[in-house]
Order: structure tokens, then sequence, then C-alpha cells
């Protein structure tokens, strides 16, 4: 039976579908390129956000057509929506043959096999699976990196979120465990590491005798032959002047991607964010002066519950002052099982829109401010790839850019270049989000 997997949602998720599509391999199952060219359709799905359901489920419904007019003989739908929704999912959406939740992962081989009966896999308990370095793994995209998940679930509790309902508690991997898998994928030509999970500050913190995210980092940098390592996520309220020197010691790119949410103290603590703004600066400074030249990433949600123009004006002169290199903006979606719905002041969808798009276009000002400042300059640049872009053969990024959202160096040169692996490049000019480069 030919499988077919369809990934939606982080690189957390393209992880989780990494993990089966390996294990399915394993097991002995083909794998189909297309999904027409299946007979057992899997989609590993997003629940974080409206957008992300309303995804989820559109895809399930157009890949269920192919029970009808295809080879499909059996449909199976993983992840976050069923973990959340399993129980309604089966009895709304006949369509689905068989769910599993975010947790037990090695049971898609199984679900794979009974894909001619249908099951309910899917579990309220929450989950606690975590993969080891063992588990086998098929990476996916023809790309010279990889993530990596350090830990899995979330103790923090911010009143909007919803993921440690269907992510379960805060769980660390073992870190002599992450520094194999790390070993080997380098082993296998992988250039960058990208370092994922719902609290990357927090790891280590649930295992005795572990050590934290700066002993994982430095075992990182002394322990593998990696060339790029990448930390994301990182909860301001965890940061301390130690780690804050520790990080800068570190052998990690000088990219450091801290969600903010707001910056005004009262949204602040009615997110049960654990931090104030004032701090929140100040954290970015010290960052900034042990790290000359790190490029500053975050998020902000607008529009939560309470977000007076007032405070709203708070965020746009937080982002005004503290002028990061990237920035994204979400409009903020009540979520099932979260204390925040109840909350007093709920904003219009409308007036949450227009906010965002003003985040928007004062970030979009300082962004080509930030990044027109790299016209000239040399630096390294890891060529991910064939270029999406048909005026340009290749594409990469420098440090400063996570891969899929913070843009890529389209590279001059057909032949100057060598898809996985680095290249000195001197850019040339900026393009929106993206920059211009040739080799130097």
């Amino acid at each position: 039976m030919k499988v077919h997997l369809t990934t939606l949602g982080c690189p957390k998720n393209q992880v989780d579908s990494e993990l089966m599509l390996g294990m399915l391999t394993e097991a002995g199952f083909p794998l189909a390129e297309r999904a027409e060219d299946a007979e057992c359709l899997v989609v590993n799905t997003c629940a974080f956000i409206d957008r992300a359901r309303e995804e989820s489920v559109q895809t399930i419904l157009e890949l269920a057509r192919l029970k009808e007019h295809g080879r499909c003989r059996a449909l199976i739908v993983t992840g976050c929506l069923t973990q959340r929704y399993g129980g309604e999912i089966m009895r709304e959406m006949p369509e689905i043959d068989g769910i599993l939740g975010t947790s037990n992962l090695p049971a898609i081989v199984d679900l794979v096999r009974q894909a001619a009966n249908r099951h309910d896999w899917a579990t309220a308990a929450p989950p606690g699976y975590l993969y080891d370095a063992s588990t086998p793994r098929l990476l996916t995209a023809k790309v010279p990196y990889a993530y990596v998940k350090i830990a899995e679930g979330c103790d923090m509790g911010c009143t909007f979120c919803a993921i440690p309902q269907f992510r379960g508690r805060h769980r660390s991997r073992p870190l002599a465990d992450i520094v194999r898998e790390v070993q080997a994928l380098a082993a296998r030509g992988v250039q960058e590491a990208i370092l994922v999970s719902q609290d990357t500050l927090a790891y280590g913190r649930d295992l005795s005798g572990n050590g934290d995210i700066a002993d994982l980092l430095r075992a990182l940098g002394d322990d593998t032959r990696m060339p790029w390592i990448r930390p994301m996520y990182l909860h301001p309220a965890h940061v301390n002047d130690r780690l804050v020197e520790r990080w800068a010691a570190a052998r990690v790119v000088p990219y450091l991607d801290m969600p903010i949410q707001h910056a005004d103290d009262a949204i602040l603590k009615s997110m049960r964010r654990a931090v104030t703004a004032r701090r929140m600066k100040d954290v970015v400074a010290q960052f900034r002066a042990a790290m000359p030249g790190v490029t500053v990433r975050t998020t902000v949600l607008v529009g939560f519950p309470g977000e007076t123009d007032a405070a709203f004006e708070r965020l746009l002169e937080f982002v005004d002052e503290v002028r990061f290199d990237r920035l994204g903006v979400f409009t903020y979606s009540p979520e099932d099982g979260t204390p925040s719905p109840a909350f007093a002041g709920q904003v219009e969808p409308e007036a949450a829109a227009e906010r965002a798009a003003r985040v928007q276009e004062a970030q979009d000002a300082i962004a080509w401010e930030r990044a027109s400042k790299l016209v000239g300059t040399v630096t390294d640049v890891l060529v991910d790839g064939p270029s999406e872009d048909g005026a340009f053969a290749w594409e990469g990024r420098t440090a400063g850019q996570a891969p899929e959202i913070d843009g890529v160096v389209y590279l001059r040169g057909r032949r100057d270049f060598t898809p996985g692996r680095f290249a000195r490049v001197r850019i040339a000019e900026v393009e929106g989000y993206e920059l211009v480069g040739e080799r130097a």
C-alpha cells in the first residue's frame, strides 16, 4: 500500500511527519510523492488558530475526494486537530478512516496496516510521547537544514494559547540524545540544525542533572560538526544575565527569535506573559550588546481582549523604539478551553485587522531601513537550492534568515553556487524582504 503524507502547520509538525514517514518506510510501506498515486493518505494537521483549523478541514475534504475518484482506499488524519477534537471529527467526517493525535506516533504503522477499518485513535489524555535519536526519520525536504525538537509541550499557560491542551506539559529530551541526533544529521550532510519546541528556554528544567538550554548549546557546539545551530521560540520571561552571557559564548548563529506578543503591561499581565515591556526592551538591548550584529525577530498579537487604543499605541511605540529586524503580526483568535474568550473588552475583528495592518506598515519601513544597511556587505550564505524566482538560479539564506519566515537571498550566477553548501556573497540590493547577492 503506497502512502502519501501531507503536512500542515509549524516546523514541529514537520518533525512529527518525518518521524512517521521514517517509521512507515522502516515497516516496508512505499511512499508516493503525489497524493493521486497513493492508496493511503495521511494528513498531519494543525489546530493552533482558526485559520489553521480551517485549512486542515479543507485539506481533509479535498483529499477525501480521491477516495471517490482516485486510487485512495483510506484517509488517516493525525496531529493537533485530532488530538484536540478527535471524537467530534470521527462523528462528523465519515470520510476519515482513522485518526491519531500528537501522542504515540509509532501507532501510525498499525493504523496504516488496519486502514481498511475505521478506528478511533484519539485520546483525551495529555500527550506524553517524545522521540529519540534512534527513531527512524525520513527528511522530506531537499534542503540543507533540518528541524530538531528538543522538547514538547508548555507549562506557561498564556491565556490565549491552547497548545498545552494538545501538546501537554513541558517535557525535555535528554541532552545526550539531542547531541546524537544532531551528530547523525551532520553525518548526513545537513548544514543547519534548527532547534524547536514550544518553550525553548525552559529546556532541561524538568530533568534532574541534565543541564539547561545553555548547556545543550555548548554541547552541540563542542560535540557536533553542525556548521549552523539556530534555536527558535525564546520566551523573554526566562532570560537572565547569566543566560545572555552563556548564549553569547555559545556556537549559535547570531539570531534571536523572541516573541513579545505585546508591549502594554496590562495586556501582558492579562495574557499571563510573566514579563513587562520594560524588561523585554532591556533583554533585547542586552543581547544586542553581547552579540553585535545579532538579528532580532519577534511576533506580536493584536486585538487581544482589553486592548484599548492607548494600549495599541504603546505597542506601536515599542516596535518603533526597539526596531526589530523581523516581525510577524497576528490577530487574536478566541480558542476553546482558554480563559481569554471570557475576558471583558473583546475587540471587533475588523478593528484587530486594521491594527495588524498598521503594525505591518510600521515594520515594513523599519525592515527596509535595516536591510538597506546590508547592501555592500560580504557574508556567508547557505545555498538552499533552486530559486522560486525565475530571474535567479539559486537562493539561500544568511545567518539572519530562518527558513520559511525571514525571506531569502536571491543569488546571481548559475555556475557560482552549489546547493547545500556555503558561499561568500556580496549583498547587491534589497527587494522588499528579500536580498539579492552575488559571489564575493
